[in-house]
């Protein structure tokens, strides 16, 4: 059926309302005419922040005043809270230890900072001494820092609940007894009872006599490693028990190399003892059994590697000159490497010629032209001159400085 006044599903007409309608007075998702722009329009306007009005109807200008907010700074215009003398928004007033709001507006007060519940006990109270929770209600305090919850003050043997009783803390620990589990646990020392060697102190129930000395059996080890004797596997060395092993390192002598001790056998040098197979050098470890060795800086080096760190090198073949080298000009050379640079013939110290820094032989030498020859004995004539006066000056000095 239809008519203007219709209501109801399929129904049509200026007044329908529901699912699917169209017309002026249509509301719903996907409204469209000039009801539909209106309402997203109001929505818009619904999600943008409220503007605060600057002036009045009349124009004239609004001034805002509020106290500042003692955690953000800005002004508060609305709703404050007043704490701990200060002022702050409601947002801001939080713990300052999780920053979040207090429940149910509850919160208590430490150094002048606000803190909810959970966090100050967590933070400041005190803690069980048996299940290690913060201490929030009734706090026994045991002396010697041991704070207990009312329902864990108990006796340490028999578990006996101690709020309101008698107890006794035992010396040199944090155990909490009862008066008669006291009593069962302190011992009565005899007056003859032995006293420790090691320790002094009093031995109750079984002891060693070693030596004349009575001692208790877990001091009967060695002073070195700690390990107990077993076997007769004890020695004693100035007063003290050690191990076979220690006690051999005490009576022989220790290898510079392995720290191990030395039986049999040994090689005494530089200042050190060491086992023949572990004197060796420093850098390569071959042995110097039957071999000559060179010290530097308390190490010991084979000829090879002593000349190759801290020898001359040969400027011809770049190897370690070790001995029978020949000096020229500043600069070392294996015998069989002291040769002409032009003709390579071998030479000898007492006739070698210079030519820019190198030896020559005198063929070669003479084969340079004259001009040149002549500028290099004149340059050697006053190298040699200037040698003998800097020696003239050292002895004249030589000879002052005895004479005063």
């Amino acid at each position: 059926m239809s008519s203007p006044g219709a209501r109801g599903r399929g129904m049509s007409g200026p007044g329908a309302r529901g699912r699917g309608m169209s017309g002026p007075g249509a509301r719903g998702r996907g409204m469209s005419g000039p009801g539909g722009n209106w309402a997203r329009q109001r929505q818009e306007q619904d999600t943008k922040p409220i503007e605060m009005a600057q002036q009045t109807p009349d124009g004239r200008q609004i001034i805002y005043k509020g106290p500042p907010c003692a955690t953000c700074g800005e002004m508060i215009i609305g709703q404050c809270i007043n704490a701990l003398n200060k002022t702050f928004h409601p947002e801001h007033f939080v713990c300052t230890y999780c920053s979040q709001p207090f429940p149910g507006g509850q919160y208590v007060i430490h150094n002048d900072e606000p803190y909810c519940d959970r966090d100050f006990h967590e933070l400041f109270s005190p803690r069980c001494k048996v299940c290690g929770d913060p201490i929030k209600d009734k706090c026994i305090n045991a002396g010697n820092n041991l704070f207990y919850h009312s329902n864990h003050f108990c006796c340490f043997a028999c578990g006996k609940p101690l709020t309101g009783q008698k107890y006794k803390v035992l010396e040199g620990t944090e155990e909490i007894y009862c008066i008669p589990c006291y009593g069962k646990r302190v011992v009565r020392i005899d007056p003859e009872a032995k006293t420790c060697h090691y320790c002094k102190k009093p031995i109750i129930g079984e002891y060693i006599l070693l030596q004349g000395q009575y001692v208790h059996p877990e001091h009967y080890r060695c002073e070195e490693c700690g390990c107990p004797f077993t076997g007769g596997n004890c020695h004693e060395y100035e007063g003290n028990l050690y191990c076979l092993v220690h006690y051999q390192q005490l009576l022989h002598k220790i290898c510079a190399k392995c720290h191990k001790p030395i039986v049999g056998r040994s090689v005494t040098a530089l200042g050190k003892v060491w086992h023949p197979e572990h004197f060796s050098c420093h850098t390569c470890n071959k042995t110097f059994i039957g071999n000559t060795f060179f010290e530097k800086d308390g190490f010991a080096y084979c000829d090879e590697h002593y000349q190759v760190l801290f020898g001359e090198i040969c400027v011809r073949c770049n190897k370690a000159v070790s001995v029978g080298g020949i000096r020229f000009l500043d600069q070392m050379y294996h015998p069989e490497h002291f040769q002409c640079t032009s003709c390579h013939k071998p030479l000898s110290q007492s006739n070698v010629f210079e030519w820019e820094g190198k030896p020559n032989c005198k063929s070669c030498y003479m084969d340079l032209p004259s001009a040149v020859r002549k500028k290099m004995e004149k340059k050697k004539r006053k190298e040699e001159k200037a040698a003998r006066k800097r020696r003239k000056v050292e002895e004249k000095e030589r000879k002052e400085k005895y004479l005063s």
